[in-house]
């Protein structure tokens, strides 16, 4: 550690191990990086990030068999453009059993980090994980960020996997001299995810197997959820993310028939190579 981050023993050994009870006091008597320099992203044109990424939902009940849903694949980002107010990428996704599309060109993510924009249009980012910090599931972070610290989120809508809510924002630890935090995120709420919404829009239902052997359709009702997850960032952009969700769903069938189950899902999304 930098001998500039050593102001006091004791208080350094208690951050390096987590103790509780870490306060604004102690802060005070801590040289401490701006939270920008662990969260806003700083990417140069040229620059070349890629992405590793999964997503897997699991429902088990009574009266029909575990449906498990998986999705994996591959993003790789090549900064073609950073002004004061975005971060323009080419985006190639590669989604593992689809046909690949090519790269989409000019891809913005807006300095707020909140909103995506392509072709001329832009959209609240609601995505469980992604390649640069997004305020929105994390809140507005405290400045300066230190170990111990917590902050609370109010998430206003839902999101990819999860509903709208509350949560709590932990600081497990942070590295000022290469600009990386490690935070992890527990949070509760009720109500449908943004996956839930788009499958009903979509008019595709949900679909499954009773133990007898019969294929139904079936909409989702969400019941109370709970996630936790752990993220490390290094300036910006996303170096490992887990996120896991646990909620009762109750399933109806189009002829009245009820099924009560459990749902777990998770995302893991992990940086595979950079040039930052």
């Amino acid at each position: 550690m930098n001998p500039r981050f050593r102001a006091v023993g004791k208080l350094a050994f208690c951050a390096s191990i987590f103790c509780p009870g870490i306060s604004s006091a102690h802060a005070s008597l801590v040289h401490a990086e701006p939270t920008a320099t662990f969260l806003r992203p700083d990417l140069k044109v040229g620059e070349r990030l890629s992405d590793v990424f999964s997503k897997t939902v699991s429902t088990r009940g009574t009266g029909f068999k575990e449906k498990v849903d998986r999705i994996s694949g591959t993003a790789d980002y090549t900064v073609t453009g950073a002004t004061a107010k975005a971060t323009v990428f080419d985006e190639d996704d590669r989604y593992d059993g689809y046909p690949a599309r090519g790269p989409l060109h000019d891809v913005e993510i807006p300095r707020d980090g909140i909103t995506n924009c392509f072709a001329g249009r832009c959209r609240i980012n609601d995505q469980t994980s992604g390649v640069v910090f997004n305020p929105l599931l994390w809140g507005k972070a405290p400045d300066p960020l230190l170990a111990g610290m917590s902050w609370d989120v109010a998430i206003p809508a839902p999101w990819e996997i999860g509903p709208a809510g509350t949560e709590q924002v932990r600081v497990l630890r942070v590295d000022p001299r290469n600009g990386v935090v490690t935070l992890s995120r527990t949070g509760n709420g009720a109500g449908p995810s943004s996956d839930d919404q788009s499958r009903e829009k979509s008019g595709k239902p949900m679909q499954i197997t009773t133990t007898a052997g019969k294929t139904i359709e079936v909409s989702v009702i969400p019941g109370k959820a709970s996630w936790i997850g752990y993220t490390t960032i290094r300036k910006g952009v996303i170096v490992s993310d887990v996120i896991m969700l646990r909620r009762h769903v109750t399933l109806v069938s189009r002829s009245g028939g009820r099924f009560e189950g459990e749902q777990r899902a998770y995302t893991l999304l992990n940086l595979s190579q950079d040039a930052i």
